[in-house]
Formats: structure tokens, C-alpha cells, sequence
């Protein structure tokens, strides 16, 4: 049996797979039934979900605020 992985099948799968934890973990959340322990790996799933696609940038820089008029 051959389990090299197909590349975005693989990953599907995986995404799928985190994704179907998470809703679990979150059920369980919601119920008051998820431990410390998966409450931590919910934050963590969920963070991931947030973050998935986003690009990391730096931090914004002060002269994109537009500038108010003061008196002189």
C-alpha cells in the first residue's frame, strides 16, 4: 500500500479533519462539557481557523491615520 501523500487531496483532508474537530470541541464549549484541555486545543484550533489565509504584514504605521489640524 502506497501512503505518499497526493499534495491537496492530503491537505483537504487535514483541513477537513481540524475543521470537524473544531466544531466538535466548540459543541462541547457551549455545552459546558470540554475540558481544560480542549478548551486549549479549541482556542488553538480556532485561532488557526482566524488566521488561515490572512498574510502576516507589519504593524501599521502612524501616517496612514489621517492627521487632525491643531490650532497654533
Amino acid at each position: 500500500m502506497n501512503f505518499k501523500s497526493n499534495g491537496a487531496g492530503s491537505k483537504l483532508i487535514m483541513v477537513q479533519r481540524k475543521l470537524n474537530r473544531l466544531n466538535d470541541l466548540f459543541e462541547k464549549a457551549v455545552a459546558d462539557k470540554a475540558n481544560v484541555i480542549e478548551r486549549r486545543e479549541l482556542k488553538v484550533l480556532y485561532q488557526e481557523y482566524i488566521d488561515d489565509g490572512r498574510e502576516i504584514t507589519l504593524p501599521i504605521q502612524d501616517s496612514i491615520y489621517p492627521q487632525h489640524a491643531t490650532a497654533s
